[in-house]
């Protein structure tokens, strides 16, 4: 996380809150293993960046 905020001129926090917004869940609450949208979190971070 620290090297993705240092690229994009964030913080480690805001990394985190991304990653933790657009982690999908398991599925029915118990099968598999959560996920992260990586397509969502790039534009997210883009988009984040942009306003920085």
């Amino acid at each position: 996380m620290r090297r993705v905020a240092e690229e994009r001129g964030l913080s480690v926090r805001q990394v985190d809150k991304l990653v933790e917004e657009h982690t999908s869940s398991r599925i029915l609450g118990f099968m598999g293993e959560p996920f992260v949208n990586m397509l969502e979190l790039d534009i997210a971070l883009k988009g984040l960046a942009a306003r920085s």
